[in-house]
């Protein structure tokens, strides 16, 4: 079905964006930056992006399925 090549084409994007982010979290913990103020803004947005990104791999699994 077409749909399946659409709901597969979505989880390999949220993968790949996933991993990226948890690079970029990772990256950010080992430069100490997780911590600083100055960046709170940043890991709040980093790790929202995440979880949505997570929510929406998890969604587009489920549907497949279906």
């Amino acid at each position: 079905m077409a749909e399946d090549s659409v709901l597969d084409e979505i989880q390999d994007n949220t993968k790949e964006a996933g991993q990226r982010l948890r690079a970029s979290l990772n990256l950010m913990r080992a430069q100490g930056m997780l911590d600083d103020t100055n960046y709170r803004e940043l890991t709040t947005r980093l790790s929202t992006a995440l979880a949505m990104t997570e929510a929406a791999y998890l969604e587009a699994r489920r549907r497949r399925e279906m």
